[in-house]
């Protein structure tokens, strides 16, 4: 055996793993990208959550102005 020779024998087995690392590292790059798409099809974003909150805010308002005109129309039909 050659020093040629042994050289390209090292040079293919760490070819061949360095070839199997990439295999690997894109394998998990696929998995975080369909984590991203999943996250982004599964999850609310920020800004419909804050919009959300707001409407939810405002109809919680209403209804409270409502008990309250209730309540007074009470006090004041007891009150007679």
């Amino acid at each position: 055996m050659t020093l040629d020779l042994g050289f390209q024998i090292l040079l293919g087995i760490v070819s061949a793993v360095f070839g199997l690392w990439v295999k690997e590292l894109q394998k998990d790059i696929s998995n975080l990208e369909k984590s991203v798409e999943t996250i982004k099809t599964d999850y609310q974003r920020r800004e419909d959550a804050k919009t959300n909150f707001d409407l939810m805010m405002a109809t919680l308002r209403d209804v409270r102005i409502a008990i309250d005109r209730i309540d007074g129309k009470l006090d004041r039909k007891a009150d007679k």
